[in-house]
């Protein structure tokens, strides 16, 4: 999960989103800006406590290249398990913050994507849509190219 959460540049993921049935999630909140590794492996996380509200622009790579507007919590507290199951507790505030409250939305079954209004919904469903389209031709056009 480490791998790919770098390979994609990401700075979160969550065993569902790659087909693992498990509550676990890694995350690096710090490697967008320094690039420096330092993941962190969260196990049967739980919050304890939410304060505040903070908005952001949010993207997943589940829906990848839509960014919306979210309401997150400002801090949060939560409580898990590290790889050596050793009990942890982990305050963060804003960006961490989301990024701790987005990937455990994913052990939920849930994206952002929920947080947003239904018009705004319907317009991220028509470019996921198109990008579908956008794959399954340049698919075609490898099956074309292939058998030329």
């Amino acid at each position: 999960m480490i791998y790919t959460m770098y390979a994609l540049d990401g700075v979160g993921l969550a065993a569902p989103q790659v087909g693992v049935s498990k509550r676990i999630f890694v995350c690096d909140p710090d490697y967008s800006k320094t690039e420096k590794k330092k993941p962190i492996i969260l196990i049967n996380p739980e919050f304890t406590k939410y304060e505040g509200e903070y908005r952001v622009d949010e993207g997943c790579l589940s829906v990848p290249g839509i960014f919306e507007e979210v309401i997150r919590f400002q801090k949060v507290f939560m409580s898990y398990k590290d790889i050596k199951w050793n009990n942890r507790t982990i305050v963060a505030e804003d960006t961490f913050a989301v990024i701790l409250q987005h990937e455990y939305d994913h052990l939920e079954g849930k994206t952002f994507v929920e947080k947003l209004n239904p018009i705004k919904r319907m317009g991220i469903a028509f470019k996921l849509n198109r990008l579908i389209k956008k794959a399954q031709q340049m698919s075609n056009d490898l099956t074309i190219l292939e058998h030329d």
